[in-house]
């Protein structure tokens, strides 16, 4: 569904939309990672508003939907930490906030 394998057979449908022939990228389709595969060099607010800056979305709509994943997720004391700062819990909850953003 998320394009880590290519489509050989059979049809992909999110809802009732088939997705089959739409690229990855335009699938609207979010993954967390058992690993997390958080960046450990960034915030946890860099983190999850990454995907957002690379596709060139504009710094007030990234901050609010960060803003909106962190109050869901409780992760507003550790915004400004680093992924070697927080628990396994926590890390587990930035990456679906990274998914969610």
């Amino acid at each position: 569904v998320a394009g880590l394998e290519t489509v050989d057979c059979g049809r992909i449908r999110i809802g009732e939309r088939d997705v089959t022939e739409v690229a990855p990228k335009d699938r609207d389709v979010a993954m967390v990672f058992q690993n997390y595969a958080l960046y450990p060099h960034i915030t946890v607010a860099q983190n999850m508003g990454f995907a957002l800056k690379v596709a060139k979305i504009g710094k007030a709509e990234i901050r609010e939907r960060v803003l909106a994943a962190v109050k869901l997720l409780d992760l507003q004391s550790y915004l400004d930490r680093k992924p070697k700062d927080l628990s396994g819990g926590q890390r587990q909850r930035v990456a679906m906030g990274r998914a969610i953003v």
